[in-house]
């Protein structure tokens, strides 16, 4: 939260001000299909299923972006695996340097629940988001990059390596845009008692964008 504050300050700073004229208000309902892997040792458990949710996001002028985030799903195990809920609520800080790039900060805040128990998950993530335009500007590819220096989670220590990776397209009919995006977020947790501990989130994600005034 103190590096979103920062990219924030920046921006105020920086002449992304006054917004009182400038602010717009973007509404995304999504849809994903993910598979939640985890090998611990035994072998890879395995879960897929659906997530939906939503993305707000409120843009101060050109420059400055703050998103609140919602999604919850179920995830249906594999043979032998317990199926879980997962749901997620996050906030996230980005800032425009040119007009391809963005610096964005955020946290989260992520639950997992099976029937034997609930495990909670708290992430601070720092990256950049990058878009190109393609066919005149009505069609957008989308990469975008993150690491992790804060990942909290309920009864295991602290992962050696963590990041999230994404690349998309977009494509923008007047005040509204469909995009499809492909995810994955990746956790190397350290050994204990021999054993490594590595954990991922995939999802294909399907977004409808409007845009308010």
């Amino acid at each position: 939260m103190r590096a979103a504050g920062v990219i924030v300050g920046a921006a105020m700073l920086g002449g992304a001000l006054p917004v009182a004229a400038q602010r717009s208000l973007v509404v995304v309902p999504l849809v994903s299909l993910a598979e939640h892997r985890v090998d611990a040792g035994f072998g890879i458990e395995r879960s897929l299923g659906p997530i939906l949710g939503g993305v707000g996001t409120l843009a101060f002028g050109s420059r400055l972006t703050l998103a609140v985030r919602a999604l919850g799903g179920s995830l249906f195990g594999s043979k032998g695996v317990l199926d879980r809920d997962v749901g997620e609520l996050g906030v996230e800080a980005s800032v425009a340097t040119v007009p391809w790039l963005s610096l964005q900060a955020g946290a989260a805040r992520r639950a997992y629940a099976t029937k034997l128990g609930r495990q909670g998950w708290t992430t601070v993530d720092l990256g950049a988001a990058a878009r190109l335009a393609f066919a005149g500007g009505a069609i957008h590819g989308v990469w975008r990059a993150a690491l992790f220096p804060v990942v909290s989670v309920s009864g295991l220590r602290g992962p050696d390596v963590a990041f999230r990776a994404a690349t998309g397209l977009e494509y923008r009919v007047r005040t509204t845009t469909l995009g499809v995006e492909y995810s994955v977020e990746r956790y190397d947790f350290p050994a204990e008692g021999g054993v490594r501990r590595l954990e991922q989130l995939s999802a294909v994600t399907l977004r409808f964008e409007l845009r308010l005034r």
